[in-house]
């Protein structure tokens, strides 16, 4: 992966489509708006949806049809989870106008690359710039949108082709307006870098959760002795089963190495109780955790 440098020019999206008005749709609408990076946002979602996220201040006009909501746009956020959005990327081809350019906040990479080109051929590269902020909370859902959530985030961008147009700059500088930093990575460096710094984690948390719901069940007194660090480390178990659902089935190859990985540490740890190679254990794994930034 590599990190992009600032770009001080100003920029404007101009028209821009947002489809999918839950957490990351709507932050994202809401952050455009505060940055002053389109003349009009259009949403795509439910009725509902659309009617909160225009009090919101979040979109100016709605549409249930998403062919319709992005037809006018000159940029267009899928804002959905990876298998949602790569078949809404076949629903809007035909909608879209000339140089209107397509991207996605969707956690892996790979499979909706293949999909982009595979719908735009040749032309993909100039179509579709596929993204990944990495930002997000444990809960879902409209009503838990932020206008900040973007803001000192990396995004990644995986472009399918290695000429920048004109778009990709504007959105590349559209992202660091809202104050998030760019990195770039192919779809398969980013795939299998996620499955060990996003996707893992996610498993992690959710075994844990499943451990201590086996151990003691539900409800158990005995759960409320515990430290801090705890409930640190269950905040993932409470993310959206149905968006894990779908990352799971589009990154299982990179996933099942990175478990196979951390299970063969478990091992060691396990059969090192109580030697001198413990301590060497933790030593080594806190110089290396001292090291990380963020």
């Amino acid at each position: 992966m590599s990190v992009a440098k600032e770009n001080p020019k100003p920029v404007s999206l101009k028209r821009v489509s947002v489809i999918g008005l839950g957490l990351m749709g709507g932050s994202l609408a809401l952050a455009l708006r505060r940055a002053g990076l389109a003349t009009h946002v259009a949403g795509c979602g439910r009725a509902e949806l659309q009617r909160r996220a225009q009090e919101m201040g979040a979109i100016d006009s709605g549409s249930v049809d998403a062919g319709e909501a992005a037809a006018e746009s000159d940029f267009v956020f899928l804002c959905t989870p990876v298998e949602t959005s790569i078949r809404l990327m076949r629903e809007i081809a035909p909608w879209l106008k000339p140089g209107a350019l397509v991207t996605d906040v969707g956690s892996t990479k790979e499979a909706f690359a293949a999909a982009a080109r595979e719908i735009f051929g040749e032309a993909a590269n100039e179509r579709v710039l596929p993204g990944h902020p990495l930002a997000g909370r444990e809960v879902s859902g409209l009503e838990n949108a932020r206008v900040d959530l973007y803001a000192n985030c990396v995004w990644v961008l995986t472009p399918l082709g290695e000429r920048e147009t004109a778009s990709h700059g504007a959105l590349r500088g559209a992202i660091e307006a809202m104050g998030a930093r760019v990195a770039y990575a192919t779809p398969r460096e980013h795939d299998r870098t996620l499955a060990y710094t996003s996707h893992l984690p996610q498993m992690l948390s959710t075994a844990l959760s499943l451990t201590l719901e086996q151990a003691f069940g539900a409800g158990n007194p005995a759960l409320q002795i515990h430290a801090g660090g705890l409930i640190s480390m269950l905040r993932l178990a409470k993310s959206d089963p149905a968006m894990w659902e779908q990352i799971a089935a589009s990154n299982p190859q990179n996933i099942a190495a990175a478990l196979e990985g951390f299970e063969g540490e478990l091992r060691k740890l396990r059969e090192s109780l109580g030697d001198a190679e413990f301590r060497r254990k933790f030593e080594a794994a806190r110089e290396f955790a001292k090291g990380l930034k963020g």
